[in-house]
This record gives structure tokens, C-alpha cells and sequence, in this order.
């Protein structure tokens, strides 16, 4: 007798450990709790902004950004919510998530670039790419808060943003993203949002790719567990108590996953680098997690 593909004749611990594992607050509604730091929403649709309290590069920024479960701002394009930014925070100048690849300029969404969507400083025209290293863009309240193209290296204030809403998929859920954390703390930050790492939607591989776009991240926690360890026992975290197969988790192919490389990856990511496949990590390390909330009616 099974339940999912799991069988009864499994020890009652392990079956009780299951139950614990997958029985996340799924039926409760979503808690829009504040975001860490001084985050402000902005012609409303979930769109928050918050300025970092102190200069940084603008890996360092992004970085920041990103550890709050957002990224250095791309929603800028729309160049009247520049004014309403720089009248709400009062800054000179921040970096935006605007950067140059190759001979390139992108936003950090994968949106391509124009000249009508990056609003360069026409006096002195820009991108000038001086001293031939100006690759990430800042944008400056003296020159009428267009861009400027300056040296990553160089120390702005950065305006990140987060879609507190997050991204509705149509499948019942909608995703946000954590702060960084190991992952067990971005699973409990998930559920004091009325969710759990995400599972129903990753098993569904083709939802992976619009979520991270909306989103924006690189990498990410999901709802997928080794509960025994070595690297047998993987269970989704989701109503069913689902467990894993080669269909529904989508392990990286290239280099083959999961390895359980050190003896202790027991908790699964998805990465951008591997074209959104499934990885094996230990739950130490810290990253940002995928929330999945259901959608209440």
C-alpha cells in the first residue's frame, strides 16, 4: 500500500518526520508583515524601494539588495518614478540595476536596454566609458536623475527594490523571495507568511523560468529536503507529502546532481547558472529562499 510513492512500511519516525516536514500553514492567509529596513511602496502594486544607509560598491550594494530578498532597482526605466524616488529618499546619487556586459548595457531583470528606457546624461553625453572600466549605472540627482555610466568600483548609495507581492504564477500560489538565511530560517520566515519553501510550482519545471524573472534572483532554497541523508530520501514539502522523482525534481544534469558533495547536502536550490536545475546543498549555507503562498479567496 503507498501513500504518494511513499510506503506504509516506512519506520514511524521517519513518517512522523514527514508530517512534520510538510505540514506548513498552507491554509493561512497572507501576512504582509513590513520588510526589514525603511522601505517605502511606491505607485502601490507591491513595488517597495528603500535606499542603503551607507555608500558601498556596487557588487556590495547588490549584494545588500539581494540579502533583503530584492535587488538594486530596475523598475527606473520608468523615469518619473525617479523624481518620486529621490523626493522620498533625498539622495545625490545611487546605483541602479543597471549594468554593461561585453559591449552591452542590461538591466539585472534580463530586460534589454534602449536608449529610450535608460535615460543616459546627455550634458556631457554619456556613456563615455572613461579610463575604460565605467561598466555599472548610477543614476544622479544633479543631472536631472538621468544615467551615468561610472566605475563598479566606486562607493554610490543603492536603491533597491522588492516586489512584496511577489509573482502570482496562476497555479493557486504566488512567490516572493526571502532574505538570505540558512535553510531552515528562510523556511520559517516562508511560513510566517502563511507558506513554505516552494514545491507545488518547482515540481512543474516550466513555472521556474518566470518566476525568476520576476523575481531576479540566482538562486534560491525550495521546499525539497533529504530527510534521512545520503541523498535517497528527498521529499517535497507540499500537501501531498510528494515525493521525489527524476520527473519532478529536475536535478542539474551537467555536473550530475545531486552529489551530496562533503556528505551533508540534504537540502535542494535551484540555480540561474544551471539553467534554473535542481542542486543539492547543505542546509547551512545561506542564500536567499523561494516562498510559495497560497492564494486566498
Amino acid at each position: 500500500m503507498k501513500y504518494g510513492e511513499l510506503e506504509f512500511g516506512l519506520s514511524l519516525c521517519f513518517v512522523l518526520s514527514l508530517l512534520h516536514f510538510s505540514a506548513s500553514l498552507w491554509a493561512q492567509p497572507y501576512d504582509d508583515d513590513p520588510l526589514i529596513g525603511q522601505w517605502r511602496e511606491v505607485y502601490g502594486g507591491g513595488n517597495y524601494y528603500y535606499i542603503l544607509t551607507q555608500k558601498k560598491t556596487f557588487q556590495q550594494a547588490r549584494d545588500e539588495c539581494r540579502g533583503y530578498g530584492g535587488d538594486l532597482a530596475v523598475r527606473v526605466r520608468h523615469f518619473p518614478l525617479r523624481s518620486t524616488l529621490q523626493q522620498t529618499f533625498n539622495f545625490d546619487n545611487a546605483w541602479v540595476g543597471l549594468m554593461k556586459e561585453g559591449n552591452s548595457w542590461r538591466w539585472l531583470d534580463k530586460t534589454a536596454s534602449t536608449t529610450d528606457n535608460i535615460h543616459w546624461i546627455q550634458n556631457p553625453q554619456q556613456p563615455s566609458n572613461s579610463g575604460g572600466n565605467e561598466n555599472c549605472g548610477e543614476i544622479i540627482d544633479d543631472y536631472n536623475l538621468e544615467t551615468n555610466d561610472a566605475p563598479c568600483s566606486v562607493i554610490r548609495y543603492g536603491l533597491c527594490e522588492h516586489n512584496r507581492y511577489g509573482y502570482v504564477a496562476g497555479n493557486g500560489y504566488r512567490y516572493i523571495l526571502t532574505s538570505k538565511g540558512t535553510w531552515t530560517n528562510t523556511r520559517t520566515e516562508c511560513i510566517n507568511y502563511g507558506g513554505d519553501l516552494a514545491a507545488v510550482g518547482m515540481q512543474d519545471f516550466s513555472l521556474r523560468a518566470p518566476i525568476q524573472q520576476a523575481l531576479g534572483f540566482e538562486g534560491a532554497w525550495i521546499g525539497l529536503r533529504d530527510l534521512i541523508g545520503g541523498g535517497k530520501d528527498w521529499v517535497w514539502a507540499d500537501p501531498m507529502i510528494t515525493s521525489s522523482t527524476s520527473e519532478n525534481t529536475h536535478w542539474i544534469q551537467n555536473p550530475e546532481q545531486p552529489s551530496n558533495s562533503g556528505g551533508n547536502e540534504e537540502c535542494g536550490e535551484i540555480l540561474l547558472e544551471y539553467d534554473l536545475g535542481t542542486n543539492d546543498r547543505a542546509c547551512s549555507a545561506e542564500t536567499n529562499g523561494l516562498c510559495e503562498i497560497p492564494i486566498i479567496t
